[in-house]
C-alpha cells in the first residue's frame, strides 16, 4: 500500500479540490521520483485528439508504473495530473493573465476529478477490508471487488489524460462520457464492498453460532442456534400441525427428543405423508415405553431449507396450502435460515433431507434417521443408528445369499426392491413390463418413490438353484444353532416363509423396503396387483406408502385367488350340503376336497392338520 499524502505537496490553493486529506494506507515505501511524475505529466500533455489517443497514453502509463499496486498507479497518475495543472497556473510572466485565460480549468473537469478522488476512496476501503485477514471463502465478495478495481484504475487513468488534453492541447474530449464509465464502474465497487461487509457480519455470526453450537446443553438453545435470527430476540413462528396453532419460539420441545427434517420444498408432498405416518405411530398409545423410551417424548419439527430468497412469497403461499394436512411442527421461516451454514457443515445437509435426532441435552444420537424410519418404520423407534442395525440382522441372512449371486442390488437411498422369478419366460416378461409402468407413473413421480426390480436367474439360471440351496443351508445351519433367541426363532420362520414360495406354480416375488423385506408373495396375484395399479394408485399418496398401498391390494387378490383354486365342482350335478359349525361358530376360511372314487377317509387325512378350516366332503356331499 502506499502513503498518498506522499504528494500532498503538489497540491496547491490554485487547485483547491486537492487539498482534501488522502486518507492513510499504511505503507513508507511509496517514494514517487519527481522524474517519473514529469515523465507522466508530459505523456499527457502530448496526447492529441482521439478517443485510440488516450487509450494508447493510458496503456503507456501503465507499463511504465508496472511495478506499482493498482492504487498507487492511479494515484502517481493523479499526482502527475495535479503537478501539471499547478505548474500551469503558477507561471509568472507579463503575459501569465492570457496564458491562464486560455487553460482555465473547466467545471467538468473538476466533476471528474471529484469522481476519480471518489474512486480512489473506495479502492482504499477495499484495500482496508481485505487486509483484515478474512478468506475469500468465507467473503467472496473480496475477489468480486478486486476483479473491478484494475478496470477503475484504467478509467481513472483515462479520464485524466482526457481531461489534461481538453486543458492543454485544446482536444475536445467528452468529459461527460468518461464520467459515465468511471462513475457505472466505481457503482459496482460500491456494491461489492456494500455485499463485503455484510458477509463479514455473516461470518462473524456463523463463528459465534459454532461456538454456541459445540457448548450447548439443551435441545431448545440448540434450536434458537439454528433457526432465530439472534438468540435475544426470538422471532421465529412454529406451527402446531396437530392443533392448527401457531406457538411463538420453540419452547414445546423442552425436555423432548425432536426428529428434525430438513427439506426443501420440490417433493414436500411425499414427505408429508411420511411424516405424517410416524406422527401417527408416535401417537398410537403414546406413553407406551420401549427401550426406556416413551413415545410422547418424541417430537417432529420440519425446518424448511430456502436457498433462493426470490422464492420467499411463492414458499410462503405454498406453505399456508401445506397446512390443512402436515400434523407435525413446521417451522414458519421463508428465508435462508440464520444457521444454514452450520446446518450443512455439522449436520452434513447437502440439498438432500435429512432428519437429525436431536435430545433433550442438545446431543445428535442419529445424523440421519430418514432412511431408518423410511425402512423399519416405528420398528425402529427410538431411532438410534444401533437400533437399525439390530433390525437389519432380521433380513441380514437373505441379503447376504443375494449378494453372493451378484445381482447387483444396492439398499441405500430409500428404495423399493422387487426380486422374482416365474416359472417361465412369459411370466418374467410380463411382470417386469407392469413393473417399468409403474415406475414412470406420474402418481410414483409425485411419491418420489424409487423402484428398482431383478429377476432372479436372467442371466445366469444356476443363480435360481444356487439361492434356494444356500436359503436351506442357511436354514440348517440357523436349526442348528445353540443359541435359541427369540431372534434366531423369528429368521427361522422366515426362512420357512421363503422356501414355501419355491413351489409357487407360477413363480414368486419378494418386495422389500430397503432391507426390510415386506412381501413373500405369489407371481400370478402380484402380477394382478401390479397390472391394476389403476385401482389402488390413489392409496399410495392417501396412506403410508407405496408398500402399505401394495400389501393392501395384493393380499385381498391373493385370498380371492386362493377362494378361487379350492371352488367346489359338485359331482353329477350335485351340491354339498353345508352345515354350520357346532355352537354357532363362524368358520375362518370354508375348503372343499374332492378325494378320489368318494373315499372320505383321505379326506379326513388331508384336513386333519388344517385348523381353523371347516371343510366339505364333496363325494358324500356331508361335513
Amino acid at each position: 500500500m502506499i502513503m498518498p499524502h506522499a504528494i500532498l505537496m503538489f497540491f496547491t490553493p490554485p487547485f483547491p479540490l486537492f487539498y482534501t486529506r488522502l486518507p492513510e494506507t499504511g505503507s513508507s515505501s511509496f517514494q514517487p521520483g519527481f522524474h517519473t511524475l514529469k515523465l507522466i505529466s508530459t505523456q499527457m500533455i502530448n496526447a492529441t485528439s482521439g478517443v485510440q489517443y488516450v487509450h494508447q497514453t493510458t496503456m503507456w502509463i501503465l507499463e511504465q508504473l508496472k511495478n506499482y499496486s493498482w492504487d498507487a498507479k492511479a494515484l502517481l497518475t493523479l499526482a502527475a495530473f495535479a503537478f501539471e495543472i499547478h505548474r500551469i497556473e503558477s507561471l509568472e510572466s507579463p503575459w501569465t493573465n492570457e496564458v491562464q485565460s486560455r487553460w482555465k480549468v473547466p467545471p467538468i473537469a473538476t466533476n471528474l476529478v471529484a469522481w476519480v478522488m471518489e474512486a480512489l476512496e473506495h479502492i482504499w476501503e477495499w484495500l482496508k477490508l481485505s487486509s483484515i485477514g478474512y478468506n475469500t471463502e468465507d467473503v467472496p465478495s473480496l475477489s468480486d471487488a478486486f476483479n473491478e478495481i484494475p478496470l477503475l484504475v484504467y478509467w481513472i487513468l483515462a479520464s485524466l489524460v482526457a481531461s489534461v488534453a481538453n486543458i492543454i492541447a485544446s482536444s475536445d474530449y467528452q468529459l461527460s462520457d468518461f464520467i459515465d464509465r468511471l462513475s457505472s464502474i466505481d457503482n459496482n465497487l460500491k456494491e461489492h464492498l456494500s455485499l463485503i461487509k455484510q458477509e463479514i457480519d455473516g461470518f462473524e455470526d456463523y463463528l459465534r453460532r459454532k461456538e454456541m453450537f459445540s457448548q450447548t446443553k439443551d435441545g431448545v438453545s440448540m434450536l434458537r442456534n439454528l433457526c432465530e435470527p439472534t438468540p435475544e430476540f426470538p422471532r421465529v413462528q412454529v406451527y402446531d400441525g396437530n392443533t392448527k396453532t401457531k406457538k411463538q419460539g420453540f419452547e414445546v420441545f423442552k425436555q423432548k427428543h425432536v426428529l428434525l427434517y430438513f427439506s426443501e420444498f420440490n417433493s414436500i408432498d411425499s414427505e408429508i405423508l411420511f411424516l405424517n405416518y410416524i406422527h401417527v405411530r408416535l401417537e398410537e398409545n403414546p406413553k407406551e415405553v420401549i427401550k426406556g423410551f416413551k413415545k410422547e417424548d418424541f417430537k417432529i419439527l420440519w425446518i424448511p431449507i430456502v436457498d433462493n430468497m426470490d422464492d420467499s412469497a411463492k414458499i410462503k403461499l405454498r406453505f399456508e396450502t401445506l397446512k390443512s394436512y402436515i400434523r407435525c411442527y413446521a417451522v414458519e421461516h421463508f428465508s435462508k435460515l440464520p444457521g444454514i451454514r452450520l446446518i450443512r457443515e455439522k449436520l452434513n445437509y447437502t440439498g438432500k433431507p435429512i432428519m437429525p435426532v436431536l435430545t433433550p441435552k442438545g446431543d445428535i444420537i442419529n445424523e440421519d434417521a430418514k432412511d431408518l424410519i423410511f425402512q423399519w418404520g416405528i420398528e425402529a423407534f427410538p431411532f438410534r443408528k444401533f437400533d437399525g442395525e439390530d433390525l437389519s440382522l432380521k433380513w441380514k441372512w437373505f441379503w447376504d445369499v443375494l449378494k453372493k449371486l451378484s445381482l447387483g442390488i444396492q439398499l441405500e437411498g430409500g428404495k423399493y426392491i422387487f426380486i422374482y422369478q416365474g416359472k417361465n419366460r412369459e411370466w418374467n416378461q410380463k411382470l417386469a413390463f407392469e413393473l417399468d409402468k409403474i415406475k414412470a407413473h406420474e402418481t410414483i413421480k409425485r411419491a418420489d418413490c424409487v423402484i428398482e426390480h431383478y429377476q432372479l436367474g436372467k442371466n445366469d439360471h444356476g443363480a435360481i438353484s444356487s439361492f434356494w440351496k444356500e436359503i436351506e443351508i442357511k436354514k440348517e445351519t440357523k436349526k442348528a444353532s445353540k443359541l435359541h433367541e427369540v431372534l434366531d426363532y423369528k429368521i427361522q420362520d422366515k426362512m420357512e416363509s421363503l422356501l414355501r414360495l419355491k413351489n409357487d406354480p407360477q413363480g414368486w416375488v419378494i418386495l422389500s423396503k430397503g432391507s426390510n423385506v415386506k412381501v413373500l408373495g405369489g407371481m400370478k396375484p402380484m402380477f394382478e396387483t401390479m397390472m391394476n395399479f389403476e385401482t389402488w394408485k390413489d392409496k399410495v399418496l392417501q396412506i403410508e406408502g407405496f408398500d402399505i398401498a401394495l400389501k393392501e391390494y395384493y393380499d385381498a387378490q391373493a385370498e380371492d385367488d386362493a377362494a378361487e383354486e379350492v371352488k367346489p365342482t359338485p359331482p353329477n350335478g350335485k351340491m354339498p350340503i353345508i352345515r354350520e359349525p357346532p355352537n354357532g361358530e363362524k368358520p375362518q376360511h370354508t375348503i372343499f376336497i374332492k378325494p378320489p372314487k368318494g373315499d372320505k377317509s383321505i379326506c379326513d387325512r388331508i384336513c386333519s392338520g388344517i385348523k381353523d378350516f371347516f371343510h366339505h366332503c364333496c363325494a358324500c356331499a356331508t361335513d
